[in-house]
């Protein structure tokens, strides 16, 4: 569609084509520049969010697997404390021995 002015003619551009296409490479390279930044700062962010995620996961599993260690722990000490008591209510200790 051809540009058409008020009067129904076509307007005069002085600025020669020269000047055009040097001003629409300067525009074309900073649109590219722009974006190379963009996708660049989109590229690290997302690193960071996987970093974080990794890191979330392995410390999950690090909790999970700690919990599990004293739930273990906490149910060998009953267990002991139950063979004391037995031993203390069978007269099978020594009364300096082992008291608290």
């Amino acid at each position: 569609m051809d540009a058409f002015g008020q009067d129904g003619l076509k307007p005069e551009y002085t600025t020669s084509h020269r000047i055009q296409a040097w001003f629409l490479l300067r525009s074309r390279e900073n649109w590219k520049k722009k974006y190379m930044e963009l996708k660049s700062d989109a590229k690290r962010l997302q690193n960071r969010v996987n970093d974080v995620t990794k890191s979330r996961e392995h410390w999950r599993d690090e909790t999970q697997q700690q919990t599990q260690r004293i739930r273990e722990l906490e149910a060998e000490n009953a267990a002991l404390r139950e063979q004391l008591a037995t031993l203390k209510k069978d007269g099978l200790l020594p009364a300096a021995g082992f008291a608290r």
